[in-house]
């Protein structure tokens, strides 16, 4: 993804309350995820979203609530807390090379 792409989806999500981002990082070079799958849960445990974010960024219109947003990169899962109220949330979901290095097989 190059510079012009990635400006343009940021002023993109100005327009949505969710924003989720998906890197790798290896020492200091960060690298965008694509093709993760995304699975939002209200908190009333009902799935509103399922499914894989084409790009390294995922915008989502979800009605004010408190949800939680979930993702998976090799062998490691991720969740996250997410309120959207008049404030915008952006996730960052990040992986780190050399913690996955650490991890035991």
């Amino acid at each position: 993804m190059d510079q012009d792409e990635v400006i343009a989806l940021r002023r993109a999500a100005r327009d949505y309350p969710l924003e989720l981002v998906f890197i790798e990082k290896e020492g200091r070079r960060e690298r965008y995820l694509t093709d993760m799958p995304v699975r939002i849960v209200d908190e009333l445990g009902r799935v509103v979203f399922e499914g894989r974010s084409e790009g390294p960024y995922f915008l989502a219109r979800l009605p004010r609530g408190r949800y939680t947003v979930s993702t998976r990169w090799d062998a490691w899962s991720s969740s996250r807390p997410v309120k959207i109220g008049r404030e915008r949330q952006r996730v960052v979901f990040a992986w780190s090379k050399a913690a996955e290095l650490q991890q035991p097989a």
